[in-house]
């Protein structure tokens, strides 16, 4: 029975990410200080992705953190022009109302974590 359920979420999930036109945003962690050359992804940074289909950002986190707070900056304007906060395991943000451009999100854990990465509409 185990293996039939772990089967069935297998397939859903590998569905659900295979079928979407999902890009990929690379989250850089802002790095806290440190004074050495290598830097480790924190324990509370989420995964990150464009849905191009559905014009929105997917965040997904696994709890660790119980909220982010979320800033989506336009590149051409130096102006925040989405803020909001999404679950500490993920959610969507609707970018549709969005220009075609170049946007920096920047996503702050409640551990005060800082993630950017950029993305283009």
């Amino acid at each position: 029975m185990k293996r039939l359920l772990l089967f069935f979420v297998y397939f859903v999930v590998f569905n659900f990410f295979v079928s979407a036109n999902y890009s990929p945003i690379i989250i850089q962690n802002g790095g806290g200080g440190h004074d050495h050359s290598e830097h480790y992804a924190t324990a509370d940074m989420p995964e990150v992705y464009y849905d191009e289909d559905t014009d929105e950002i997917i965040i997904v986190a696994d709890g660790t953190s119980l909220y982010y707070n979320v800033e989506i900056v336009s590149d051409y304007l130096n102006q925040t022009v989405i803020m909001t906060q999404v679950d500490g395991y993920g959610d969507t943000i609707d970018v549709s109302s969005l220009p075609a451009g170049s946007y920096t999100i920047v996503i702050t854990s409640e551990f005060l974590n800082e993630y950017e990465g950029q993305f283009t509409i």
